[in-house]
């Protein structure tokens, strides 16, 4: 390729990507915003709300721990993490061992790969999991004194405005976003990978629980302090706080759970990554197409099902793989088992 058609080629990644992120995140704001409006209307006129409704919530919070922040700012985050982790993966290993409810466990987008997963594996994996949360309670207790040292100890009774939440839920996306993405290539390095990053490719096809089953350093450089960085760096409201470690905690769930449901954002790309190793590093897909590591990932059928869809039928029979009926010719990716055959990114 010339100068010329590489330079031609950055500039078309870059707009993409900007478009990218423009869909991504604007689609999350709408999302976000519909399901917080129908709770509180829910919340109101069924359960007898008041209008108050989320700012109850928050001075319920101050009550209980006596506005002790310790309890605020190390122990609630902790739990906002934890809760959510657990209260997500128990109903999903629960399908992956027992492969039953079958209504849904048909969404379930390696069906060929962990066919005889075994408590042993499981049990294993949810042992590593413990040990990673407890350094997720020592990155909390790190980032605690910093928030302290900028005069960023916030959580009076007032919330901030709703708008103002949105932006700064979008601030710390994007953040996560750029950490995550150069944390992980950096994993992807021969030399990183063989001594950090290759315990948490062990699940070719993720499951819950493969979400922070990993390497300390990996637990703390990659999956915990991208996530902190954002209310660090924008000095936000301790509830805020809050709603972004139970967004960021169930999102990547999500994305290693395996199963592709109906109305839950895609899971394909990191489900893809999980399969070739070699592309798909980010959270978005941003910077992995700003950077073209999204190549073959956009060439395969996995791409073509990389939506949000609202049909009970599963998304591998609404978009079926034509591979299985023709033989087709083999993704440049099928023979690649290792990432780590380089030296640099």
């Amino acid at each position: 390729m010339s100068t010329k058609e590489s330079v031609k080629m950055k500039a078309y990644n870059f707009v993409t990507s900007i478009k990218t992120a423009a869909f991504v995140v604007g689609s999350a704001i709408i999302i976000f915003a519909a399901l917080r409006n129908s709770l509180t209307w829910h919340a109101q006129h069924f359960w007898g709300a008041s209008g108050d409704l989320w700012e109850e919530q928050w001075r319920l919070i101050l009550h209980i721990t006596g506005e002790d922040e310790f309890l605020l700012y190390v122990v609630g985050p902790f739990l906002a993490s934890f809760i959510p982790f657990w209260s997500c993966s128990i109903p999903l290993l629960i399908m992956d061992i027992t492969k039953k409810p079958n209504f849904l466990y048909q969404y379930k987008i390696q069906q060929d790969k962990n066919i005889d997963l075994k408590w042993k594996e499981v049990r294993h994996g949810i042992l590593i999991v413990l040990r990673n949360q407890v350094i997720s309670f020592m990155t909390i207790c790190g980032f605690y004194p910093l928030m302290k040292w900028r005069g960023l100890v916030q959580h009076g009774p007032e919330l901030p405005t709703f708008q103002w939440v949105l932006v700064e839920l979008c601030v710390f996306v994007l953040i996560e976003e750029l950490l995550f993405y150069y944390a992980h290539r950096l994993l992807h390095h021969r030399q990183v990978y063989k001594r950090v990053h290759k315990i948490h490719h062990e699940w070719t096809a993720p499951i819950c629980i493969s979400s922070i089953y990993c390497h300390p350093i990996e637990a703390f450089f990659s999956n915990y302090a991208p996530v902190f960085c954002g209310p660090l760096v924008y000095g936000s409201h301790l509830s805020t706080v809050y709603l972004w470690v139970v967004i960021a905690t169930v999102n990547t769930i999500n994305a290693h759970s395996g199963y592709h449901f109906p109305g839950f954002p895609s899971n394909e790309a990191h489900d893809f990554h999980h399969l070739k190793f070699t592309e798909m590093f980010g959270v978005l897909g941003i910077l992995d197409r700003l950077h073209n590591t999204d190549m073959h990932f956009r060439a395969s059928k996995h791409y073509e099902r990389h939506q949000t869809y609202f049909s009970l039928t599963p998304i591998k029979q609404l978009v079926p793989d034509p591979s299985q009926n023709v033989k087709q010719a083999k993704c440049p990716t099928d023979t690649v088992e290792t990432p780590h055959t380089s030296d640099g990114f």
